[in-house]
C-alpha cells in the first residue's frame, strides 16, 4: 500500500517505520519541523514535505498523526490538495472519527494504543491498533493494515475508543506522573530509583495475570492509619504530591470499604 504520513512526531516516527519494515511504501512524510522530517524520511526513503502544500495526490491512505487539537487543521489544509473521496484517518485516541468529516467523505481511525518515545524501539508485535471508519469497506482494509503490523487489530467505534483513552490515560500517564514524583521525593532524600524497580515491575506483571482489584496491597485497604498519617506528615513538604496521596488514598477506601 502507497501510504503518506503527515506528521513526524513520536508516533508518526514509529508507525512510518514499522509500515516501512512490512512491505508499505511510504509516499511522503510531512512535518513543520524540517530537522524531524528529515529524519523519519530519511529511514523510510520517503519524500519529505515541510509544507501541505507540496502535498502528492495518489497515495492510497493518508495518516494524521499530529496533536489532537491540530487534527481538524490539518485536514482541512490537505482538503485543498486531494480530493474528496481520499481515504483519510487519524491516529489518535481521544478524537472522534467524525472530526475529519467536514473535509472527505472516506475517513476513519488508525491507533495504535502504546505510549511511543523516539529514544525506545516501538515493539509492534505487542501493541493493540484500533480502527474505525464511516465505510465499511474502509474499516476492513484497515482492519488488514494492522494485521500487517500488529497481531493485535481491534474494531473499536469513536464511543468505546473515548472510554478506552480514559482508561489509557489512567494507567499510563497518571501512572508515569506518580513514578515521577517518586523520584522527585528519591532525589531529594539522596536514594536511588532502582530499589523501586523491581516493586513497579512486580505490579505491572501481576496485572497482566489477575484482575488489579484482587492484588491490591497497601495501609489504605488495611486500615493502617498510623502509617498513612506519618505519610502524610512527610508530604507536608510536597503539598501537591500530599494532595495526591490523600485523593488516592480515600479512593482506595472507598474502593475497598467493606460496607
Amino acid at each position: 500500500m502507497n501510504i503518506t504520513i503527515i506528521g513526524a512526531g513520536n508516533v508518526g516516527y514509529h508507525l512510518s517505520q514499522r509500515l516501512k519494515e512490512v512491505g508499505h511504501n511510504i509516499q511522503q512524510v510531512f512535518s513543520r519541523r524540517t530537522d524531524k522530517v528529515l529524519r523519519v524520511s530519511k529511514i523510510v526513503g520517503a519524500q519529505p514535505i515541510d509544507n501541505i502544500s507540496s502535498l502528492q495526490s495518489g497515495a492510497n491512505l493518508y495518516i494524521i498523526a499530529v496533536k489532537d487539537d491540530a487534527i481538524g487543521d490539518v485536514a482541512e489544509k490537505m482538503r485543498k490538495k486531494l480530493a474528496g473521496n481520499t481515504w483519510v484517518v487519524h491516529t489518535s485516541g481521544s478524537v472522534p472519527a467524525t472530526v475529519l468529516a467536514p473535509y472527505f467523505n472516506n475517513y476513519g481511525v488508525f491507533y495504535p494504543l502504546q505510549t511511543f518515545s523516539i529514544s525506545r524501539m516501538a515493539d509492534f508485535l505487542n501493541i493493540p491498533i484500533l480502527v474505525d471508519s464511516n465505510k465499511e469497506l474502509m474499516k476492513n482494509r484497515l482492519y488488514q493494515l494492522g494485521e500487517t503490523i500488529s497481531p493485535k487489530v481491534y474494531r473499536i467505534n469513536d464511543e468505546q475508543r473515548a472510554k478506552l483513552h480514559v482508561t489509557a490515560v489512567m494507567v499510563n500517564n497518571f501512572t508515569n506522573h506518580l513514578y515521577a514524583m517518586a523520584e522527585d521525593i528519591l532525589k531529594k532524600e539522596e536514594l536511588p530509583m532502582e530499589v523501586l524497580i523491581p516493586l513497579i515491575q512486580e505490579t505491572s506483571k501481576k496485572v497482566s495475570l489477575f484482575p488489579a482489584k484482587e492484588m491490591q496491597t497497601g495501609p489504605a485497604i488495611r486500615g493502617d492509619e498510623d502509617t498513612i498519617q506519618r505519610h502524610m506528615a512527610y508530604l507536608d513538604q510536597f503539598p501537591d504530591y500530599q494532595k495526591v496521596y490523600q485523593a488516592l488514598t480515600d479512593s482506595l477506601k472507598r474502593m475497598y470499604d467493606p460496607k
